[in-house]
């Protein structure tokens, strides 16, 4: 293998993976193992992923799913876990509540609205999704356009983690101004 190989050594991922249990209890794991889950996966396969038993990932899911970590997804071909999109978008908004001032997060949210107004001119349209793309266009033009409208759902999605923020950061002031 090259050191440029995209995918790392047999070696190198035991060894990364004894690292691993090392540093981190078996909870920590299996959290960090069902946070990055995009489709639901049986108890066997989140086990091996954290390296721990299924009678522990067990416990542990059944904990995540009654926090709303996980969704339990049963079905005949047994009991998948997977993660809660929910979960995961509070998680980050929590995250900018806690490390920015509520000012802080309103300068942001109103200069990410401003870049939305401006995508909204310049394609004269109200959404990215909205956006038609002409054939006609030229493999250069069309790679242009489709970054500048991933751009744009970008500063979609954070504006309403900035929003969710600002409302989270006011409900904790609130509590610690009472």
């Amino acid at each position: 293998m090259s050191e440029f190989d995209p995918e790392p050594s047999a070696a190198t991922l035991s060894e990364e993976q004894a690292v691993w249990t090392e540093t981190e209890d078996t909870r920590r794991r299996i959290q960090s193992v069902v946070t990055g889950l995009q489709e639901p996966a049986p108890v066997t396969a989140i086990a091996d992923r954290a390296a721990c038993s299924e009678n522990a990932a067990r416990k542990h899911l059944k904990d995540f799913a009654a926090l709303g970590v996980v969704h339990q997804v049963d079905d005949p071909s047994g009991t998948r876990y997977v993660r809660n999109e929910a979960y995961i978008r509070w998680q980050r908004a929590n995250k900018l509540a806690t490390t920015n001032t509520a000012e802080e997060l309103l300068t942001t949210l109103a200069e990410l609205e401003d870049q939305d107004e401006q995508f909204q001119a310049q394609f004269d349209e109200s959404a990215p999704e909205m956006v038609e793309l002409s054939a006609e266009l030229s493999h250069t033009d069309l790679e242009e356009r489709l970054e500048a409208l991933s751009e744009w759902a970008t500063v979609r999605t954070s504006i309403d983690r900035h929003k969710e923020a600002v409302r989270i950061a006011r409900r904790t002031d609130d509590r610690l101004t009472a």
